[in-house]
């Protein structure tokens, strides 16, 4: 509902062509990314189980027409 520091993400776009969204502000305590991610049921991911490797991290970019 608001905008703040957590909802800043840096996206970086993969060798595969997929994007991965990693939090701006928050690291683990390994100083590693903690990546946006969806398990196979569709629910969101800890953050500290996420990596940018994983399958689940990967987004398929889409465009879409305006109306």
């Amino acid at each position: 509902k608001e905008f703040g520091p957590d909802c800043r993400l840096v996206e970086r776009i993969e060798e595969n062509q997929y994007n991965t969204y990693a939090s701006a502000e928050w690291r683990t305590k390994k100083n590693k990314c903690m990546f946006v991610g969806l398990n196979a049921k569709g629910k969101p991911m800890k953050g500290k189980r996420t990596r940018r490797k994983n399958t689940s991290t990967h987004f398929l970019p889409m465009v879409v027409q305006p109306r």
